[in-house]
């Protein structure tokens, strides 16, 4: 009798270690087919990258700062994107605080949804949509018209279609930090006197500045880089509404070196800006 309950458990004991074993060993091929999952989209991420900077080389980079075409695009893009960055703060500001008053939901959610379509928008059906409504198609267009004012094609389009596809951004980043300021922080500020416009620029903006700044670069970044929706609404002009995008298009066409050159630039001035943002907003 005690043999038959000894040979039990030592069967019980090594089905048990074997169980265990198996399971050791698929956690070892799980954790191994993880690695192998976040290595390969590393790698995917930054050999591109890596491949524009061994392309275009260290003077081919240097170089193409020294043509006109570059220097006018790098001047035109800075201009069209910074304009489009302060209308990015005034009206984005004001929406996300509008936004934050709102106390029906299904209002709060559609508007919220309405905002956040171009992000996950195609920028060519973005600028395609911007043409048909500010071009002469459009009641706007027309009407901008009718008063001497051209819309497509100009400067203007070029920092509508910047403004279009950048400014959701920085309202997600804004309005993602207000919702965790605490209600009764504003309901202090209420009860010692301060009214709401004070409340909003000298107690919850401060509070919220390197919020605001991060959200500021990550949307100058997008309008910098925007390229679909300002070919299909302000078009490809030299000196007018080319920007460092269509620069690059439109070098590929003639010069691979000056393309990937250019390239080149855009990805280390977006790569130290993300670096930016992210010595800014880290916690402390």
């Amino acid at each position: 009798m005690v043999e038959r309950k000894v040979q039990f458990r030592v069967k019980h004991n090594s089905r048990f270690s074997i169980n265990i074993l198996k399971f050791n060993i698929k956690s070892q091929l799980i954790s191994v087919f993880i690695v192998i999952v976040v290595f390969g989209l590393i790698i995917e991420l930054t050999l591109p990258a890596l491949s524009l900077l061994k392309y275009s080389g260290l003077t081919g980079f240097f170089d193409i700062l020294k043509e006109e075409d570059t220097k006018v695009c790098i001047i035109l893009s800075l201009k069209t994107s910074f304009l489009s960055l302060l209308l990015t703060f005034l009206l984005g500001t004001t929406t996300v605080f509008y936004l934050h008053k709102i106390k029906n939901q299904i209002l709060y959610k559609v508007l919220d949804i309405l905002i956040e379509l171009p992000i996950v928008f195609p920028p060519s059906i973005a600028g395609l949509g911007l043409l048909l409504t500010f071009g002469q198609s459009g009641e706007i267009g027309r009407l901008a018209s009718y008063y001497g004012l051209n819309i497509v094609f100009t400067q203007i389009a070029v920092i509508m279609a910047q403004f279009f596809v950048s400014t959701p951004y920085f309202i997600r980043i804004v309005s993602n930090a207000l919702k965790e300021v605490p209600l009764e922080l504003f309901e202090a500020s209420y009860v010692f006197g301060a009214g709401k416009r004070k409340t909003m620029f000298l107690i919850i903006i401060p509070m919220l500045k390197k919020y605001i700044v991060s959200g500021l670069i990550l949307a100058w970044i997008r309008a910098l880089g925007e390229f679909g929706a300002t070919l299909m609404f302000a078009g490809n002009v030299q000196g007018i509404t080319r920007t460092i995008p269509l620069q690059i298009y439109s070098y590929m066409q003639t010069d691979l070196n000056k393309a990937t050159a250019l390239a080149a630039l855009m990805y280390i001035l977006s790569f130290v800006m993300l670096i930016f943002v992210r010595f800014i907003t880290k916690e402390e």
